[in-house]
């Protein structure tokens, strides 16, 4: 069976639910393919205890779909899922998303000028664009442990929360404390005979200013949206202004480490812990995390840090770098993820049948964090160089939606088969980011981390501040694209669904304000 659509997202998480919804403004023919039986992505997945958001709710949520009802100043998990399931519910995206569709390769057809998706269900889908709303958080990466075969215990990855198991009065060992990491611990120490933290690296951790939101505040939020607009534009801006010390001026960050120490000493004992957990590198080059609970946590006489990784496993046991044991009935790994390990579980062939994971051997790029040259018709929401590591990214994805409905304007009004960036054009914001990269304090604070790769820009981040990304995606520049030309005889494509096409997705009332230089 074959089923066509004008654009196809693969993904039904926060990028792929806020591509449908301007596809769906914009009046376009589209579809979701989610591999998953429920939406929601990284907030479907990651039911850790503890779990939960570290940007504020009012602003990791859609600036045109605001919650009034958060409970507190940062969501938790279920919470967030609920708006994402509540907005494709709200916004009638439900019919257009296929549940349970795990997609396995798309290939482009040159002659065609569109998109063959297979899935491992059966169904294949053609499209004439293609959107990848993947994720880069979505594929669990754990380490391969020799002697992992004969560990009689339960072990998984926080991503993959094994809640059939009861942790009371167990031996718990927990790999890692980045950002799942730290959330946990607090969790794991209430309920753990004793656990075991395998820390390879110190995390940063400051106070999170968290509180539950008051009914007064939830009820004015309701009845004055405009009131929750300047809510969350006050937190956005305050965010953006501390963003200059990450992306400008790294020097700025260092009159907020003595506070982390303060922290620090503050709530921990013993002196030879303390050292332990002081990081050996510039706050804000690795990702800054929040907690209330994480120092008081590892106070406890039954928490223990190790400041090695694992390097085998035994029948009842972890074994560390040093070659100590330490026994345990549970292993969880709190290791991050692959970012690219989304788009490697898809055979995503380009021109001339060039698969994507060859075009990113060196390290997964694209221009503006949306396109790659080779790839017509594909965009890439949250792609490289696109995230933030300092405040939400929904600022950028909102940025990447629109400019996606942009580019199939541009298209359309070519009256092409296809827009392909041009490799050049590629190179050339590679370079920039490169430079842009180098000044930050990702660069130059002493640490390594997921954010650097090997690609010519250096980094999967976006090194600026949303402002300007989002200044800079709402240009579609043509001459930075190749439009391919329509073969004779074939007739521009309409708008299959509205005449409101060829209007601005914000105002299907007004023209569309877009400049095509």
């Amino acid at each position: 069976m074959t089923v066509r659509t004008e654009v196809l997202i693969i993904g039904a998480g926060m990028s792929g639910i806020a591509q449908a919804v301007e596809l769906a403004k914009s009046g376009t023919d589209f579809l979701v393919l989610e591999k998953a039986h429920d939406i929601g992505g990284t907030w479907r997945d990651n039911t850790y205890p503890g779990a939960a958001c570290d940007v504020e709710s009012h602003l990791y949520s859609y600036s045109y779909d605001q919650n009034p009802f958060w409970s507190s100043a940062f969501a938790g998990q279920r919470e967030i899922l609920d708006y994402l399931r509540g907005i494709a519910r709200r916004r009638g995206l439900l019919p257009r998303i296929r549940l349970g569709t795990e997609v396995t390769g798309a290939r482009w057809d040159d002659d065609a000028g569109e998109w063959t998706v297979s899935t491992a269900e059966g169904p294949t889908y053609v499209s004439r664009f293609l959107v990848l709303g993947v994720g880069g958080l979505h594929a669990p990466r754990t380490p391969d442990l020799p002697g992992a075969e004969t560990f009689r215990g339960e072990i998984w990855h926080s991503a993959r929360w094994n809640h059939d198991v009861e942790l009371t009065g167990k031996r718990v060992a927990l790999v890692g404390v980045g950002a799942s990491g730290v959330q946990i611990v607090p969790e794991l120490a209430d309920t753990a005979s004793s656990l075991t933290i395998f820390q390879r690296t110190a995390p940063w951790v400051l106070p999170k200013a968290d509180a539950p939101v008051p009914a007064w505040r939830q009820r004015l939020f309701r009845r004055f949206p405009l009131a929750q607009s300047l809510h969350r534009l006050r937190i956005y801006l305050r965010r953006e202004q501390r963003g200059i010390g990450f992306h400008h001026r790294p020097e700025a960050l260092r009159s907020a480490e003595p506070l982390v120490r303060r922290h620090i000493e503050s709530h921990i004992d013993d002196p030879q812990l303390r050292d332990k957990l002081v990081p050996a590198y510039r706050l804000g080059c690795k990702r800054v995390l929040f907690s209330n609970a994480y120092y008081p946590a590892l106070n406890r006489p039954h928490v223990h840090v190790v400041n090695a990784s694992p390097v085998a496993l035994r029948p009842d046991a972890v074994v560390d770098e040093a070659g100590h044991e330490h026994k345990t009935d549970v292993i969880v790994f709190a290791t991050g993820f692959d970012l690219v390990g989304s788009f490697d579980r898809i055979t995503i062939e380009g021109t001339g049948g060039r698969l994507l994971k060859d075009a990113w051997r060196t390290g997964p790029y694209a221009y503006n964090g949306v396109a790659v040259p080779g790839f017509p018709n594909m965009f890439i929401l949250l792609g490289p160089t696109s995230v933030v590591a300092y405040t939400g990214v929904v600022a950028n994805i909102e940025a990447q939606t629109r400019y996606v409905v942009r580019a199939i304007r541009a298209t359309r009004s070519a009256g092409a088969r296809a827009l392909v960036v041009r490799p050049e054009a590629a190179q050339r914001f590679q370079h920039e980011i490169r430079t842009r990269f180098q000044r930050t304090v990702w660069h130059t604070g002493g640490c390594q981390s997921w954010y650097k790769n090997g690609s010519a820009s250096g980094t999967v981040l976006w090194p600026d501040s949303t402002l300007r990304y989002r200044m800079l995606l709402r240009t579609l520049h043509r001459n930075d694209f190749h439009f391919i030309p329509a073969r004779a005889g074939t007739p521009r494509t309409p708008n299959p669904t509205t005449p409101h096409a060829d209007r601005h997705p914000d105002n299907p009332r007004n023209p569309s304000p877009i400049s095509m230089k």
